[in-house]
């Protein structure tokens, strides 16, 4: 084993499954957003106060914002989702942001008003449905939508022989299939919208963000099925790229190491089986997890403040890693591969081709 892969092996166990999710306690929690957690019930006082202060932001923010963006964010009850539409209101956007329970997220930044827009998103029933309603609410309400960030779901933790195909699917269904519909759906207002304005590849009239995790660039120790769900996510990512950037519509695949929110404590989901085998190692990564908990090197309000940042970018990225740890994992990463390719490709490269191939339809890419 050369050094690259050592250090992929040895930050894959140290971080553990990046990406700053928010309280799970059942199969449905959200990433870096919706919290079930009974300590943080709605009561009528929090509501009150989160909307008094919410009020305050808003005006705030709207003094100092001649040019206010709308965002729709999914999962913004708790964790990175929470802080970035707090932080958006603060700088005077206009912010349309869901939860599975309405009273979730209007505890945390009040009830409906000239620049917020509260939504449900239940991940029950027609999904699709739920979620064209919520842009059809976002475009009535606003008039327009400049921003979108998928960055509701959850992360399913375990080893592939103890995941059963019951798991694996549910992990698929919120983490992968809801943000695709999202999309999807944005599309239908996006596309139209930026070819009014003059949007194309050079001219960048609106923006995905779509939160993978450093997770989707290279696999934790013990967290396969969320890291498939993440790298999923993250082919969706440079999939839209292709398909509208010419448009004027960019994708941001943002990738965040661990972030101080709730993802290494309650909101962890394990996988249903347990093979003896696999004791020891399960055990050392649920032990490293619970000192890391709490302790996680990322801010959840300069990743907001980032976020903000790139909306304004006329020439943003397109992979966007977020904290130290998930520069180092990545460059770890590549240096990796970079290192199998030239071990590799003088016998499986040009030699693997016909001698008459010529060049192939994917040597730009």
């Amino acid at each position: 084993m050369d050094k690259y892969r050592r250090k992929i092996l040895k930050n894959s166990a140290i971080f553990g499954v990046a990406g700053g999710l928010a309280s799970v306690s059942t199969i449905l929690g959200l990433q870096g957003c919706d919290s079930n957690s009974t300590k943080n019930s709605d009561t009528k006082d929090t509501a009150k106060n989160a909307n008094s202060a919410d009020s305050k932001l808003i005006t705030k923010g709207e003094m100092m914002n001649t040019n206010p963006q709308v965002w729709y964010i999914t999962g913004a009850s708790g964790g990175l989702g929470l802080e970035l539409a707090k932080y958006l209101i603060s700088k005077g956007d206009k912010v349309a942001a869901t939860s599975r329970k309405m009273g979730n997220i209007t505890a945390k930044l009040g009830v409906e008003s000239e620049s917020f827009l509260p939504l449900e998103l239940r991940f029950d029933g027609d999904l699709n449905a739920q979620i064209a309603q919520n842009l059809n609410a976002v475009q009535q309400k606003f008039g327009r939508l400049d921003n979108v960030v998928n960055n509701a779901g959850y992360g399913l933790l375990g080893f592939v022989e103890e995941t059963s195909e019951k798991q694996l699917r549910e992990q698929f269904e919120v983490n992968v299939f809801a943000p695709f519909l999202v999309a999807q759906n944005a599309l239908k207002i996006l596309r139209p919208q930026s070819l009014a304005e003059g949007g194309n590849a050079e001219n960048i009239k609106a923006r995905i963000f779509n939160l993978s995790s450093i997770a989707g660039f290279r696999v934790s120790n013990n967290s396969t099925p969320y890291c498939m769900s993440k790298f999923a996510i993250s082919a969706l990512s440079e999939g839209l790229l292709l398909d509208v950037g010419e448009y004027g519509i960019h994708t941001i695949n943002v990738m965040p190491a661990g972030f101080r929110t709730e993802f290494l404590g309650a909101s962890m989901v394990k996988s249903d089986l347990e093979i003896s085998a696999y004791d020891a190692r399960r055990k050392a990564f649920e032990q490293r997890s619970a000192q890391y908990s709490g302790k996680q090197a990322g801010d959840p309000q300069k990743f907001a403040q980032i976020l903000y940042q790139v909306s304004r970018d006329p020439k943003p990225p397109f992979s966007l890693f977020m904290g130290d740890a998930a520069f180092k994992s990545a460059e770890n990463k590549i240096a990796w591969v970079q290192s199998d390719i030239a071990a590799t490709q003088a016998y499986a490269g040009a030699a693997a081709d016909f001698a008459d191939a010529g060049n192939s339809a994917f040597d730009k890419r």
